[in-house]
């Protein structure tokens, strides 16, 4: 299915779905939070769009804001989600040898500016007010959405 599925379509609906998303929450402000077991499909679905798409990160956003996380909650569990699905995509690209010493290498090099992008956006975080963040995070999931329609 991964080898064969084709990402264009996959991405345009991806596209639609976060903007339809951004416009359901303005239009109902204060959705009832999705249940513990909810977010085990949000990762499921997650982990399939990561497959598919190389990355489907911000599918989650919306679903952690509607469970009322901003700022250092928000941001603490979009990074455990990311750790725990590049962890497993790590070691499912090791074991099928997918992995080059050189795109190590890469990801070792890449560490240090991470770590200080993390750095100083929690620094900035902090300064936010939470209705700032969350329209923040609505508008990165637009432009995001934008892009994936437009196929990029």
């Amino acid at each position: 299915m991964l080898a064969h599925a084709p990402p264009a379509p996959l991405k345009r609906l991806l596209g639609a779905f976060l903007i339809a998303v951004v416009v359901w929450r303005r239009r109902n402000p204060d959705p009832k939070p999705p249940s513990d077991k909810a977010f085990t499909a949000v990762g499921a679905a997650s982990g399939l769009g990561c497959a598919l798409l190389g990355s489907a990160g911000p599918m989650t956003a919306p679903f952690f804001l509607a469970k009322g996380l901003t700022h250092g909650a928000y941001i603490g569990t979009e990074a455990a989600s990311a750790l725990t699905l590049h962890l497993t995509k790590t070691t499912a690209y090791g074991v099928g040898d997918l992995l080059s010493r050189r795109v190590l290498l890469l990801g070792v090099a890449l560490t240090p500016a991470t770590l200080a992008g993390a750095w100083a956006g929690k620094r900035i975080v902090r300064r936010i007010r939470d209705q700032v963040f969350v329209r923040l995070i609505e508008a990165g999931l637009v432009v995001s959405g934008l892009l994936f329609l437009a196929g990029l």
